[in-house]
């Protein structure tokens, strides 16, 4: 802290000075955010704080910040210009504890690759599982799963988050067992579609979320979601047909039992119908535009995205 306030703190303002920028967004709220806010009040722009997580919004942010990060995050959802959601929850938990606070729900952008934005017609290959390994992510459910589902083969991306937390660390070892699971590392963000290209649903056990740019990146491929109740951002999963919500391991088998190849082929449909219609980078980012222009009563000019 005292070198972000001698060191980080004079520089950033430097920068800020010589760039000049309309506005500055804080793609995920730290303990420093209340500081951008004095540095941009003092440079002339305006704080843009965007909400990365639903824990940031309640009593789960207990369980990964420290007392002091949770008060200075409040101050800086307090003191900053305008705050991004992904979901309603968000919005809705913001204007409750911040009712002054100018909001935008704006779901996540994504880079429509039309290389990959094809619809699947059957169900064949493996079941996709990415994220780092850490309590949020769930691994305890991830195991229960894969281990209900042998016949299931599922490839799982990503690496452990240190320190572990102690569920994780008991069941990471637990699934290295299993035959029918394969730990694949860390995929590249060039090699992600290619990952989900050869999978036939991506699996996500997470105990919450905000909204997972994993959903983007399977939908980009036409790849179907698999996910539990606690993770179904504005319900829009069984709303769009993108897939299916489990409520424990014996329902996902149910579900995926004898799967039809005519109501798989129309979930990965939908999931390009969807991506297409609501997430292009360009209309959101208009959207975005649009919503700074009038909340700050000056013009922003509209550059090529």
């Amino acid at each position: 802290m005292l070198r972000y306030l001698y060191y980080r703190f004079p520089k950033l303002l430097k920068a800020l000075r010589e760039i000049k920028p309309d506005f500055v967004i804080e793609s995920i709220p730290a303990w420093t955010a209340p500081f951008h806010a004095v540095l941009c009040k003092i440079a002339g722009s305006k704080q843009v704080i965007r909400i990365a997580n639903d824990n940031m919004l309640d009593e789960r942010i207990k369980l990964t910040h420290s007392t002091f990060e949770q008060i200075f995050i409040s101050l800086g959802f307090r003191y900053c210009n305008y705050i991004m959601t992904q979901n309603t929850y968000q919005s809705q938990r913001l204007k409750m504890k911040y009712p002054g606070q100018k909001v935008i729900q704006l779901i996540n952008p994504t880079v429509l690759d039309k290389a990959f934005l094809t619809p699947k017609k059957s169900p064949k290959g493996y079941i996709a599982w990415v994220a780092n390994f850490r309590y949020q992510k769930n691994l305890k459910l991830l195991f229960e799963i894969a281990k209900l589902l042998q016949h299931e083969e599922f490839l799982v991306a990503g690496a452990p988050m240190y320190p572990l937390d102690q569920e994780t660390a008991n069941y990471l070892p637990k699934l290295e067992t299993l035959p029918n699971v394969k730990f694949v590392g860390t995929i590249p963000r060039d090699g992600i579609m290619d990952f989900f290209k050869g999978a036939k649903f991506l699996l996500n056990t997470s105990r919450y979320e905000g909204f997972s740019n994993t959903f983007l990146e399977a939908m980009c491929t036409g790849t179907p979601i698999l996910s539990n109740s606690n993770v179904n951002p504005d319900g829009i999963i069984s709303s769009y047909m993108l897939g299916y919500i489990y409520s424990d391991p014996p329902s996902l088998l149910k579900l995926l039992d004898g799967l039809d190849h005519m109501v798989y082929s129309n979930l990965s449909k939908n999931c390009v119908k969807y991506l297409n219609e609501k997430h292009d980078h360009l209309t959101l980012g208009k959207k975005l535009l649009d919503f700074l222009e009038i909340s700050s009563g000056h013009w922003v000019e509209n550059e090529p995205m």
